[in-house]
């Protein structure tokens, strides 16, 4: 499978990358600094690209079969990277008829039990308010499309713990309990459920 990922040398996009090679993938991986990436591999294809210019995103997205976005922020400070971004990614996979959309958001956006709300009140929003404000704006950018065979993954706290290919998902309903996930084993259900169909069109929590 052709496989461009977006955010690709970020924590989990950077997993993605690895893992999508390993696994015998062909992966064009969009950064703003190309020199960011260091690993080589045959099937590889580095592409300077932002998701806030459409003509980088549109031109890397040709020949694509799927697309994963890993894109994120590193300050908390308004944003529109996340929705923006994502606008531009889905313009172009239209433009080129790629249909198979898989993007990160969190799960501290909507948790599920009474005391992960609290803290999500409490503490997340207040730590992550400009990035979370962002995401619900790029989810619903995302879920409005019904075209797309899109899914939207929420990960909890995320660590840099190996991958274990061991975690709960819940489709389109709440966890009852996860507070933490590997960024690699994130990458890990993000690739070996792109042609789960059960997801498409579906908001999936995943944790521990």
């Amino acid at each position: 499978m052709k496989i461009i990922v977006f955010g690709a040398n970020g924590g989990i996009g950077s997993k993605v990358v690895e893992q999508a090679l390993e696994a015998g993938h062909q992966v064009t991986a969009v950064v703003r600094r190309p020199e960011s990436i260091t690993l080589q591999h045959p099937q590889l294809k580095v592409v300077q690209g932002n998701v806030l210019k459409y003509d980088t995103v549109q031109s890397a997205m040709a020949g694509q079969d799927a697309v994963i976005s890993a894109i994120g922020v590193t300050v908390n400070e308004p944003t529109t990277v996340y929705s923006g971004g994502i606008a531009n990614i889905i313009k172009a996979m239209q433009a080129h008829n790629v249909k198979r959309l898989m993007c990160i958001s969190a799960s501290g956006l909507d948790p599920g039990p009474l005391y992960q709300k609290v803290i999500a009140k409490l503490f997340l929003w207040r730590a992550f308010k400009h990035s979370y404000t962002d995401l619900v704006r790029m989810e619903a950018e995302v879920s409005a499309n019904n075209s797309l065979n899109w899914t939207i993954v929420r990960p909890p706290r995320l660590t840099d713990k190996e991958r274990t290919g061991h975690y709960k998902i819940a489709i389109n309903k709440h966890l009852p309990n996860g507070l933490m996930l590997s960024r690699s084993d994130t990458a890990d259900y993000m690739l070996t459920h792109l042609n789960d169909q059960q997801t498409y069109r579906g908001l999936v929590e995943i944790a521990y």
